[in-house]
């Protein structure tokens, strides 16, 4: 199971994070992955498909299939416009709900991540592991921008 290929160890993580953050969530019906376009739209207020998808760093395909989701589920709505390039999200009430509900089912994987995290790291793990995460992101983009 050992490699020591960064990429491979990374995309068995990012698999194993979502396991959790998954599971943490199971009891208000909502996977991380939903949760995370959910709060991205409340980051942003009302936003078109290219914006979310950008918020977070998402291909518009991917949004638009995961956001129509949010959209039969009643917890985003979004504008009726012909072209797909100008239609707007943002979070319905009962969105706003669904955050407020989730909010403590992910803080308790949120909580899990950190405490193992803290077993690895000198400092506030947090910090730590966002900047590291953050660090590897922008180094990624720079390479798909040039």
């Amino acid at each position: 199971m050992f490699t020591e290929c960064y990429c491979t160890q990374f995309r068995r993580s990012a698999n194993a994070l979502t396991g959790i953050y998954d599971n943490a969530l199971r009891p208000v019906g909502l996977k991380i992955t939903q949760l995370s376009l959910l709060r991205a739209l409340d980051r942003l207020g009302a936003a078109t498909y290219n914006e979310v998808a950008a918020e977070v760093a998402l291909d518009k395909t991917t949004i638009s299939r995961n956001l129509k989701l949010l959209t039969d589920s009643g917890w985003v709505t979004v504008s009726i416009e012909e072209d797909a390039r100008f239609r707007v999200a943002s979070l319905s009430p009962a969105g706003r709900k669904i955050l407020r509900e989730a909010e403590p089912h992910w803080r308790a994987a949120q909580t899990e991540v950190e405490n193992e995290m803290k077993k690895y790291l000198k400092g506030p793990a947090k910090a730590a592991l966002l900047d590291a995460l953050e660090t590897l992101q922008r180094v990624g983009s720079k390479r798909l921008d040039g």
